[in-house]
């Protein structure tokens, strides 16, 4: 994938970000939650360089038909469709949830527990916005402070939608 390249979602993808049926792993799902049609290749990979090879995760979610490139699901991918739209998505509130979910669990693995604990209580807006210092936090010790700067503003981005 050209580090020009800006990845959306496809149909397929939205429905696996709610029905879970591929299995993927915490680091593939929390690319594929952050992947808006919004940030190019390049970018995706300096935000997410902590989670590893970035490319090969883009590889994957585009080989299984979840994201598209330039608004073209993947041809040969098993159930790969045309760029969802925006409504198609999971609630902001959800989305944001989840989002800190895998990214914690992505990063700090087992160690992750007590944070999603908390995480599991937050049920607002104002929650989850409170638990963003701790997130960020719990993200720069595990991988680095530039990593965890960048997931926190993905959230607040995630959560101006809500």
């Amino acid at each position: 994938m050209q580090d020009n390249a800006i990845p959306r979602k496809t149909a397929s993808g939205q429905r696996e970000l709610v029905e879970r049926k591929q299995k993927l792993h915490a680091r593939s799902r929390s690319l594929l939650i952050a992947v808006h049609g919004q940030h190019s290749v390049a970018e995706l990979k300096r935000q997410f360089a902590a989670l590893g090879d970035v490319g090969g995760i883009l590889a994957e979610l585009s080989n299984l038909g979840l994201i598209a490139v330039d608004g073209r699901a993947a041809a040969n991918a098993p159930g790969a469709a045309s760029p969802a739209p925006a409504d198609a998505e999971m609630p902001p509130l959800q989305m944001a949830r989840a989002f800190i979910n895998e990214t914690a669990v992505a990063a700090l693995g087992l160690r992750a527990f007590l944070f999603t604990l908390k995480l599991e209580r937050c049920y607002t807006k104002a929650e989850l916005t409170e638990l963003l210092p701790e997130y960020q936090r719990v993200l720069g010790k595990a991988k680095n402070e530039e990593f965890a700067h960048a997931m926190r503003q993905r959230v607040e981005l995630i959560l101006a939608q809500a």
